[in-house]
């Protein structure tokens, strides 16, 4: 059986289950970032080593089968246990190594102002009463980031989530506003005429996000798409450059403003707010879900007092 799933190999099924939850081989390019033809063939290659027809494609649109289904199920659990099983070695290494704990933290970038006073808080606070934990704190997109909390390469992730894969949990972390911009050299930023909506939609080149965005949270369809990124400051550098008009968090766009860099367009057609959510495993490690109860609590006062 194990030389069976070896030569299946796991990136084929890793492939297939974005194919599924993507619900089709194109939107599952953005999550696996590896080109058409490279999904195309570890469909055919999976479906050639289980001798299973798995889906239907065409016009009729994306459509499992009955041993579709099956096999997915079946990737579900093999990817649980193989978790569980790389979640226990992990602790067990850690035992040994950092008898404090070990907090593996993955954020979005750029994120509100009031989140990293509360990780500051946190960060401080969990020092303070344990100086043996340890900290690892990296900066994902979204679909690096549940690739690798479902991969237990990390505890806890918080950001904005296209999709909620089943093997994780997702709570609540709190709303972001996002606002449309351009640079300094950008021919908006000096116009005195009106803008409207729809020439601000259909006019200008933009810079649209590389992850998956709800279309139901964001009603603006630009037409000129000429530049993708997948983290908010690559996004800031292509607005700055005076090209591209495209959203960024509220937060980093009063930023630049400040600084006379960026002007924020139509706040009020054009802004939108969008959901961020802490996304982990259940059954966390004691001081893993300790820290993430004093980051919600944190949060929840901040919102209280706005």
């Amino acid at each position: 059986m194990f030389d069976e799933l070896i030569k299946i190999d796991i990136k084929t099924l890793r492939s297939f289950m974005a194919i599924v939850e993507c619900q089709g081989v194109t939107a599952a390019q953005s999550r696996l970032n590896i080109t058409l033809s490279v999904i195309s063939g570890h469909l055919s290659h999976l479906e050639d080593r289980l001798g299973m027809t798995l889906c239907h494609r065409g016009r009729g649109g994306f459509k499992l089968t009955e041993d579709g289904i099956a096999v997915y199920e079946a990737c579900l659990s093999f990817q649980e246990a193989v978790a569980n099983f790389e979640h226990q070695l992990h602790y067990i290494r850690q035992l040994d190594s950092v008898r404090g704990g070990h907090i593996r933290l993955c954020l979005a970038d750029q994120l509100p102002t009031s989140f990293y006073e509360a990780l500051r808080q946190c960060l401080s606070a969990s020092y303070r009463k344990n100086p043996l934990i340890h900290f690892s704190i990296d900066v994902q997109s979204p679909e690096s980031m549940l690739e690798n909390l479902i991969g237990n390469e990390s505890d806890i992730g918080v950001g904005y989530f296209g999709s909620f894969p089943p093997l994780l949990t997702f709570k609540p972390a709190f709303i972001e506003k996002q606002v449309v911009c351009c640079g300094r050299e950008h021919e908006l930023f000096h116009q005195t005429d009106v803008l409207t909506f729809e020439a601000l939609e259909q006019q200008y080149s933009w810079v649209k996000r590389g992850y998956i965005v709800d279309h139901k949270i964001n009603h603006i369809r630009p037409r000129k798409l000429t530049a993708t990124t997948y983290h908010m400051e690559a996004t800031a550098q292509l607005i700055l450059a005076g090209h591209h008009v495209g959203y960024l968090p509220n937060d980093l766009a009063k930023h630049y403003e400040g600084m006379g860099l960026i002007k924020i367009l139509l706040p009020e057609e054009a802004s939108y707010d969008v959901k961020h959510h802490w996304a982990y495993r259940e059954n966390l490690h004691k001081h893993v879900g300790d820290f993430l109860a004093q980051m919600t609590d944190l949060l929840f006062e901040q919102t209280q007092n706005d």
